[in-house]
């Protein structure tokens, strides 16, 4: 392999760490969650604005200091000892408790922790994710208190109906206000019964949009629970692209004509106000993508982490004199985009982070660490079904040179160029990772030694014909070298069968580069 100055590395790696760790940080600033990582003894090391907010103590007061000289003052040594041992554990839990703030105020919040890896998956800390949840449990409490007293009161207004049930004879005048009664009562019943209704609807999409991993089952949970709410009310829930440039039908609910599979932001009002918007039947200021056969309709942006996320479109009816919905149905609908907005916000931060855990920054490749755990997977699945694996080494012939002569951001995007390519060239179930520096990795499933051979010539002659203007600048065509080993005829073992594919690499680099080389048979021990 090349040797790289290891000062201009540590330069350009340590320029791309600050930038992500600046992103990184931004991110976490941005929540709208208060962010806590402690150490292994409890030693805060970072907190965010959201944790100075919600506990009082400002960051320069908290870094450095265990949580008990912090919101956990009040804790007995039993209860501090517990945390002690579950961060040391290292398993993620979710709790509601209280805690103390700084000026002696409670506040009830709930916590979900994650354990903290360092590089090596060593357990260093762990990430506390906190929200106030204070007010929501004050209104669930009276809550159930208004509902217990509406319970009593109807067990009292029933036996007051039973009472005058027998004497209706006599009491024609008090039959007639104990129709009235009933009336409202059922009134009041089937309001309070809608209530309930939407409230376990609601409850029940919140906690399966917690526990989503993919955008698509969020997209049909929000479907079937809008579907619920708004039965009479076909719908569609929009998103918008990474793009930002358009928002894309993520669900729709309800028969009617079905709406367009794209909008742009500039069609819709609601969109270009930041604001809900209500159109009644035969109103003027229409959005351009509502459909002409749409009599009355609501436009409800979706906002998630300080941003719109996307855009709710019911139709709904809507007053002409109050040019709003009725009050239920704006209450219902409110509700909905404020579950959905934060829940769509987490999953589009979980696969950010997915992504960069998974992936090379710079290629778009998966990363050495995902590579290993991935052919290690690999070779005990060929083991069992006795297919073979075959591994293809590539370094980039001369990397250095492009580098000295036109910089490191040609040299960057060398690197880029050719990872698109191989990216071409490969199949779906093959993996492709940036296995360090200028050097790749390509592990093929499932395919022999001949296979592998002519996809790295394939891959080699590919790369050759890569054109490379960089900057107004045309850059020489770049050439590769290539080694390939085979599970299991080049070895038997992780270990052997990628120092199998190494030494081939090595060979075709001291043979003149730009070629294939193959790895040498195992020897096979000796008896």
């Amino acid at each position: 392999m090349r040797v790289i100055k290891p000062q201009l590395v540590r330069r350009a790696e340590n320029g791309e760490a600050e930038v992500r760790a600046r992103e990184l940080e931004q991110v976490l600033e941005q929540t709208g969650e208060a962010v806590i990582v402690k150490d292994l003894n409890a030693v805060v090391t970072y907190w965010n604005r959201e944790a100075a907010s919600l506990y009082g103590f400002s960051a320069q007061e908290a870094v450095g200091q265990p949580l008990r000289k912090l919101h956990a003052a009040d804790l007995s040594d039993a209860d501090y000892a517990r945390i002690l041992d579950r961060i040391r554990s290292g398993k993620s839990t979710t709790a509601n408790t209280e805690r103390r703030r700084k000026n002696g105020d409670v506040v009830r919040v709930a916590l979900k922790t994650t354990p903290l890896l360092d590089a090596h998956g060593k357990l260093v800390g762990e990430i506390t994710v906190a929200r106030d949840v204070t007010a929501l449990h004050r209104t669930e409490e009276a809550l159930r208190a208004a509902q217990a007293t509406l319970e009593a009161r109807l067990a009292a207004i029933r036996e007051a109906n039973r009472n005058l049930t027998r004497e209706m004879a006599a009491r024609r005048k008090a039959d007639a206000a104990m129709r009235r009664n009933n009336l409202a009562l059922a009134a009041t019943v089937r309001q309070l019964e809608s209530f309930h209704r939407d409230g376990e609807a609601l409850s029940r999409m919140a906690e399966l949009l917690q526990t989503c991993t993919q955008r698509d089952e969020a997209y049909a949970i929000v479907r079937e629970t809008a579907a619920q709410l708004f039965p009479e009310s076909p719908g569609s829930l929009f998103i918008y692209r990474e793009s930002r440039d358009v928002l894309e039908r993520a669900a729709t609910w309800g028969s009617g004509p079905a709406p367009d599979a794209t909008l742009a932001p500039d069609e819709c009002w609601a969109l270009r106000l930041g604001n809900p918007h209500f159109v009644p039947r035969r109103g003027t200021i229409r959005c351009r993508h509502a459909h002409t056969a749409a009599d009355s309709y609501v436009c409800m942006p979706v906002q998630g982490q300080g941003q719109v996320l996307g855009l709710l479109h019911v139709a709904l009816e809507v007053s002409p004199r109050s040019l709003r919905p009725a009050r239920d149905a704006e209450q219902r609908l409110r509700a909905l985009t404020d579950r959905v907005g934060p829940a769509l916000a987490n999953l589009k931060l979980r696969d950010a982070l997915r992504l960069l855990a998974l992936h090379d920054s710079l290629t778009g490749l998966y990363n050495r660490r995902y590579m290993e755990d991935a052919l290690n997977r690999e070779l005990h699945r060929a083991k069992r079904s006795g297919k073979p694996v075959s591994m293809i080494m590539i370094d980039i012939d001369h990397f250095k040179r492009f580098n000295d002569t036109f910089g490191h951001d040609a040299g960057d995007y060398v690197l880029s160029a050719i990872a698109k390519s191989i990216t071409r060239n490969i199949r779906p179930s093959d993996l492709a990772c940036r296995y360090g520096g200028e050097e790749l990795a390509i592990v093929l499933v499932e395919a022999g030694f001949e296979c592998a051979m002519e996809r790295a010539e394939k891959l080699r002659i590919a790369i050759r014909e890569t054109s490379l203007t960089h900057r107004d600048q045309t850059l020489p065509a770049p050439t590769a070298s290539f080694g390939v080993a085979v599970y299991p005829r080049h070895g038997e073992n992780l270990t052997d069968f990628m120092k199998a594919a190494d030494q081939a690499l090595y060979r075709a680099k001291q043979e003149g580069r730009d070629r294939v080389c193959a790895a040498a048979e195992a020897t096979p021990p000796a008896s």
